[in-house]
């Protein structure tokens, strides 16, 4: 076998591995299972540390955990390597201590003992860095606020973000049904989210309120909870249009969202479609499980927002409990199908094309049988329909 073939089946098992793990990551939330978790983090030391000579050592310290029964190892495909076992895990604490034992105190910050459920973000951000998913995972880091934003600044922008027009803060594009037979686009519901960059100006003028992680969750959990109050208002009843929006776990398991929902007419829930985001999922499994089983039976339907195919390696949504996909469009996707979308296609009416932007998109969409689209070009279709 070829040098380069063996990376790619190295790479394979690797990609495979951050999969199982993942899945483990989420079944143990969900059943709320304590496990225990080490990680011997081979990327983050330096190349000295990797040689093969080093790599014998360091396999040696791990042999018990290899061995050790009701223990489950994942080869990472960065080199990391993690190991979980059923408390009380003995034998991943033998392989700790072995392991430091092995490495000098500066390379000591490499061997890392957790629990799950509680590890549960920390440990889904690994596996994603070892995909080579940084812009996802730099969103679960606990980064530093750089813009200097006192709490009268805060509680002036609350109140800026309270009087807002919301029409001109939320950016409204419609999900349509585009039939490869020549169809003019159907709208299906209109798919509502926050505009930044007009949000900003209008509560905090001169402010990248994306720089700053803590200021930005709060005002979009204000927003989101402004926009539900719109839609449950008694003249948008009048002129009723089926609505999506992202939302938040901690906008859904708020007692605001609770009178939202008890003030809807009857019948109104299966015309609402909430989506989770991504990097929310990551950051806090534990919250996303406890507001989807909070609102999940009680008619909404439920949607994984904006998921590139890479995330979708992290966040199956067979195993989410959720009803549709907004699966971003980029020009990759038709060059090789990546294996994390094939069970998606399986159900092509479960997905939403979006970020729709070229002719291809849609050519794309159609062979594999999705039908639901949206984007940039799917408003001029409309237009010119």
């Amino acid at each position: 076998m070829r040098i380069g073939d063996m990376e790619g089946d190295r790479r394979a098992g690797g990609v495979r591995a951050a999969a199982e793990l993942a899945a483990l990551v989420r079944e143990s939330v969900a059943a709320n299972a304590v496990r225990e978790v080490l990680h011997l983090r081979l990327s983050g030391m330096g190349p000295e540390i990797r040689q093969p000579h080093h790599q014998r050592l360091l396999r040696d310290a791990l042999e018990p955990v290899l061995a050790a029964a009701r223990t489950r190892v994942f080869d990472l495909p960065n080199g990391d390597v993690v190991a979980v076992a059923v408390p009380p895990g003995l034998a991943l604490g033998h392989a700790r201590m072995a392991l430091l034992g092995t490495l000098d105190a500066a390379s000591a910050h490499a061997v890392q003992a957790m629990r799950l459920p509680d590890g549960a973000a920390w440990l889904l951000a690994v596996t994603a860095d070892s995909l080579g998913l940084a812009a996802f995972t730099e969103k679960l880091r606990p980064a530093a606020d750089t813009v200097p934003i006192t709490s009268f600044d805060l509680a002036m922008a609350e109140r800026a973000l309270a009087q807002a027009d919301l029409e001109a803060v939320t950016l409204a594009q419609n999900v349509c049904l585009l039939d490869p037979d020549g169809e003019p686009a159907e709208p299906l519901w209109e798919d509502r989210r926050i505009a930044w960059p007009s949000l900003a100006e209008a509560v905090l003028p001169g402010v990248d309120v994306t720089g700053c992680s803590a200021l930005q969750r709060r005002l979009a959990r204000l927003a989101e909870l402004r926009m539900l109050a719109e839609i449950g208002r008694p003249a948008a009843q009048l002129g009723w249009r089926k609505v999506g929006l992202p939302v938040a776990p901690a906008t859904v398991s708020s007692a605001a969202f609770r009178r939202f929902d008890s003030s809807l007419p009857a019948g109104r829930r299966r015309d609402i479609t909430l989506a989770f985001r991504p990097a929310d999922i990551l950051a806090d499994p534990v919250a996303f499980a406890a507001a989807r089983d909070e609102i999940r039976g009680s008619g909404y339907r439920l949607a994984l927002d904006d998921a590139s195919a890479d995330l979708l390696a992290l966040l199956p949504p067979e195993r989410l409990g959720l009803d549709l996909v907004r699966l971003r469009w980029t020009p990759e996707l038709p060059v090789a199908v990546p294996a994390s979308i094939v069970p998606l296609l399986r159900r092509p009416e479960t997905v939403v094309l979006a970020g729709v932007d070229r002719p291809a998109a849609i050519a794309w969409g159609w062979e594999v049988g999705i039908r639901h689209f949206q984007g940039p070009l799917v408003e001029r279709r409309r237009g010119f329909g």
